[in-house]
């Protein structure tokens, strides 16, 4: 079942909307195997994450397995270097940061030696994730679902 949250970005404007929406599935389908939250390419994973550390109704039957982010291996290097104001953290670095798996997408776009310097990029900023490697997005659901990378949490 699909739920799509309009009018805003669920770790800002809308983030009371988007627990709502959880619990009213939660309450009328029942438990739920793994709930996958979808952000833009431009979202802070932290906000969006700390509603289930927050959330004292939802924290009692959810919790955060992991975030799973995906890199363009065609346009990760040159985000990466973009130059930002003053006090503005570039996304695709605090994406990185945040990880604990990241998906290299697009390997058909780039030759081997791109990869590298892509895969050695990923690993610089974030050197404890893990990190699969895609084309056209398809990436064995496996490798992204069960990451229990907040043991602490997943044992409740």
């Amino acid at each position: 079942e699909w739920l799509e949250l309009r009018n805003g970005c669920l770790c800002c404007s809308v983030k009371d909307n988007g627990v709502k929406a959880i619990e009213m599935l939660m309450e009328k389908k029942g438990k739920f195997d793994y709930i996958l939250l979808e952000t833009t390419g431009l979202a802070d994973p932290g906000p969006v994450a700390s509603i289930f550390w927050l959330d004292e109704e939802l924290g009692s039957d959810l919790y955060l397995d992991g975030i799973v982010t995906l890199v363009d291996a065609k346009h990760f290097v040159s985000q990466i270097g973009e130059e930002r104001p003053e006090g503005v953290i570039n996304e695709a670095l605090q994406q990185v940061a945040t990880a604990d798996a990241i998906v290299i997408n697009k390997l058909d776009l780039v030759s081997t030696s791109q990869l590298d310097q892509v895969g050695n990029t990923v690993k610089s900023i974030n050197s404890a994730c893990k990190i699969l490697k895609s084309e056209h997005s398809k990436v064995d659901l496996d490798s992204i679902l069960d990451l229990q990378a907040y043991g602490s949490c997943a044992d409740q």
